[in-house]
Formats: C-alpha cells, structure tokens, sequence
C-alpha cells in the first residue's frame, strides 16, 4: 500500500510537470512511453548499443535547450523489435508538440519529468509505476477503454488456472492486463519472483487499436514478457474472423467493449462472417464476442469472458445464440460481479465461464454465482473485490469443476439443461440462485442503501441504452 501511494505521487508530479504544454491523451501516452524508456534504457553505455542511456539523457536536463530534441532521439533510438514485439514510440501523433509553440516552455517540463521519473525509477520498480499509472488514468476515465481493473483480472486469471506451457489468447487485449497476470499466476505458483524474464506461458493478443497495441508492448516488455509471446500483437479485428480461427488456444481471456455495435465490423467483411451459434444482433457485439472466444479454443480449451448483464437476458437472437450455447454445454458458469467495479461505466456486469471438455458430472449443467454483495466500497460508486472475494469465487467454480458441489443460499446454484431451458434461458444468476434462509445480520442499512442505488444504476444505464439501439432499429430520433 505504501509502494502504491508512493508510485501516485511520482506520476501526480509527473503530469504536473506537463500540464500547459501537451494535450491530455498526448501527455498520457508520452508519461507511459517515458516510464518505458526509463526501464529500457537504464543500461551502462557499453551495453546501449550506441543508444543514448537514461544517465546520459538524465545528464542533459540542466542544459539550457533542446532537450526537447534529445528526449525525442532517445525514444526513436529504443523503438524496434524487443522479441516478437515491435515498438515506435516515436511514433507521429505519440510525441505533442506544446500548445502555444513554446518550445523552451516545453524544455522547462521535459527537464522537471526526467528528474520526477529518474528519482521514481529508483524507488520503485518501472513495471509497478507503469502498471499504477494506467490505473490511475482508468480511474480519471482517460484509459478506461483498454484498462480491466486489476482485482477483476485477478478473478478472470484465478478461474482458469494457466499453467506453465498453455496457450492464453485476448482477443481485445487492451493495455495487456489479462496476458501479464496470467504470467502473474504462473510465476506464483512455480516460487518465481515478479521480475523474473519469461513465464513458461505462449501468450497471443489482439487489439484494432495502434495506440494500444502499443500500450500493451510496452507493459509486456516491462514484466520480461517478451519472449512468451508467439508473435506480434495483432491488428486486424477478431470479429471479422467470426467463430472460425486459424490459431488455437487452450485458454482465452476476454473484457470486449460494452455495447459495442457490430453492424459497422461487419460491413467491412461483407456480411460473410460466420457464426457457428447464429448471427447476431447488428446492434449488439456481446455474442460475437463470445462466438469468436470459442472458435478459437481447441479442444479441451477454456475461456472467462466479461459481458453486460444484459446479455444474460436480452431477447431475440440473443436468446437463440444462449440456447445453443447450453444446448452445446460448451457453457460452464455464469459469475454475478458486484456493482461499482469499473470506474468508466456503472452497468453491472457477469463472468461467463466456457468449458469444452467438462467432466461426466458437470455436463449438460451450468453453476451459478451470484457474487454481487462481494467486494468492499473503496470510494463513492466504487467497489474493489478483496484477496478473499477472488478466493471464494475461484474456490467454488474450483470445487464445482473438479467434482460438483452443493447448491449454497445467497451463493450459488446448479441448474440442469432443463432448468434452464425452462426458465427460456435467462441465464442471470441473481435469477437462480436462492435467497439466505435467514438474515441473521441485516448489516448497516445505509450500506446496504447505497448497494442497491448503485446496482440500481446501472440497470437504468443499461435501460437506456437498450432503449437507444431499439431507437436505432426502428430509426426513431
């Protein structure tokens, strides 16, 4: 905790250091690209490879001028391939010119960053204030499109146990955050330290966005992730492959976009993508998602993906894709998280647990979990789930997965086939899973108040947007 009010700090003087001189989504991928230069190019010169060093560069703060320069042959300098990543972060549009042309105006905040990142660099590891640097962007709304908060990735990692030698696949990787904490996990389990290079996993991720491709380089270099990787970052979009996937994997690892349209990816493919479970709604992106997370399993492979609570329950193709998913019994658990848990929207939101091979008692039936008051309020709106919270939730669908488990009130349920078909395959778990007999601690009701505002919440947000896409459809204004 000390480290992590540590690492704020640095980066608050970070941005203080140039805030007037660049745009804010250009000072927070310059912040990201100069914590990544501090690590790489803190190396003594005869290893440099000609190269300007941190120390060199570092030595030329106190100069009077172009240092604006200087900094930007250094990041030119360290771009190129680190394993089978290739970085540029000199790359057009990354580097922001100042706002009024001040050129000495911008020396002055390159001379106070340098100095803020080469005092942080040696009190804190560079992977940790990069990491905590992106979660502070996510929780100032800047980076929340390519940021999963680190106790949900947590979760996700937790219920797929990776092991040394698996392939684990994110098909919208973001900033790499799912690929980094299953090398975590890894490293964990085997009494490796954090810092150590290579995991023992192959790793594979995909994401459309050149900015943040570049984004989750830079962080799987920083954790010696480099040589785990099977090839570079992909660009192309994992939707225009539809279910079907040259590339298999025994793991897949997925936060898509929620609400994501998919009319516009498919108009780009000609319609021709195809959906092994049935096309999905144009409106609507959350089952091709999940369609293209299981067409690239192979056999005997396992997958978490994040959706909307609304894909849970939403009619129509939605319903249709659901029945085949359990009629299939691809479909291994469904996890209600707690409201609160992403600080870049309120709609509420489920783990979905794939299984390809289930063993003989956990097929043709479904866990689940309904974990929605885990988790403890770490600020107004916000939840965070604690070491415990993941522990239970993995613990359960552990137990389930290895050899059944008994219906628990308030907690969890397993419903047959026919259950499930019966209830027309709504499939959320705060539908099925039975209430606590008691309630021999009613707890404090002004918490409890505050809980059901915020899950209230985000059902209204999910309302209104279901009701915009069915403006859309009908081509109402």
């Amino acid at each position: 905790m000390k480290e992590t009010k540590a690492q704020a700090d640095w980066l608050w003087r970070a941005m203080d250091a140039l805030r007037g001189v660049m745009p804010l989504e250009a000072m927070q991928q310059f912040i990201l690209n100069m914590i990544f230069l501090r690590r790489v190019s803190d190396v003594p010169p005869e290893d440099a490879q000609g190269r300007p060093t941190w120390a060199e560069l570092v030595g030329r703060a106190p100069e009077p001028d172009g240092l604006d320069q200087a900094v930007r042959q250094a990041l030119h300098a360290w771009s190129g391939r680190y394993g089978e990543l290739r970085l540029d972060l000199d790359e057009e549009g990354t580097w922001a010119r100042p706002h009024s042309g001040d050129r000495r105006g911008l020396d002055r905040a390159l001379r106070e960053l340098l100095l803020v990142l080469d005092r942080a660099g040696r009190a804190s590891a560079p992977a940790g204030l990069y990491e905590q640097c992106l979660a502070w962007l996510s929780e100032d709304r800047v980076g929340g499109a390519y940021y999963t908060p680190r106790d949900v990735v947590r979760t996700m990692v937790r219920l797929m146990t990776p092991e040394p030698g698996d392939e684990v696949y994110d098909p919208a990787c973001g900033s790499a955050g799912m690929l980094v904490e299953a090398a975590h996990y890894v490293r964990a389990h085997e009494g490796r330290s954090a810092d150590q290079a290579g995991s023992g996993l192959r790793l594979a991720g995909r994401d459309v966005n050149s900015r943040t491709r570049s984004i989750a380089a830079m962080n799987l270099v920083l954790h010696g992730l480099e040589g785990d990787m099977l090839a570079d970052l992909g660009s192309d979009n994992s939707l225009l492959r539809g279910s079907e996937s040259e590339e298999k994997y025994g793991i897949v690892l997925a936060n898509p976009p929620f609400g994501m349209r998919l009319a516009r990816w498919e108009d780009q493919h000609h319609g021709f993508t195809h959906w092994r479970y049935g096309p999905p709604p144009k409106s609507n992106a959350d089952f091709a998602w999940v369609q293209h997370v299981l067409g690239a399993l192979r056999p005997g492979g396992r997958a978490a993906i994040l959706l909307a609570n609304g894909a849970a329950f939403r009619g129509g193709a939605e319903r249709r894709i659901r029945a085949h998913l359990v009629q299939d019994d691809v479909l291994s658990a469904v996890v209600q998280l707690p409201p609160g848990l992403f600080p870049h929207t309120r709609i509420p939101a489920c783990l979905w647990l794939f299984d390809t091979a289930k063993r003989p008692h956990a097929q043709n039936r479904v866990l689940f979990i309904d974990a929605q008051s885990s988790g403890v309020q770490v600020s107004r709106g916000r939840r965070h789930l604690t070491d415990a919270d993941v522990s239970r939730i993995a613990g359960s669908f552990s137990a389930w997965s290895r050899a059944g488990t008994e219906d628990e009130p308030g907690w969890c349920r397993v419903l047959t086939r026919e259950e499930i078909e019966a209830a027309d395959h709504d499939l959320q778990p705060t539908r099925h899973v039975t209430p606590p007999a008691t309630e021999a601690d009613p707890g404090d009701p002004e918490r409890r108040v505050r809980e059901l505002t915020e899950e209230l919440s985000g059902h209204f947000a999910e309302a209104a947007r279901i009701e915009q896409e069915l403006r859309d459809v009908l081509g109402m204004r």
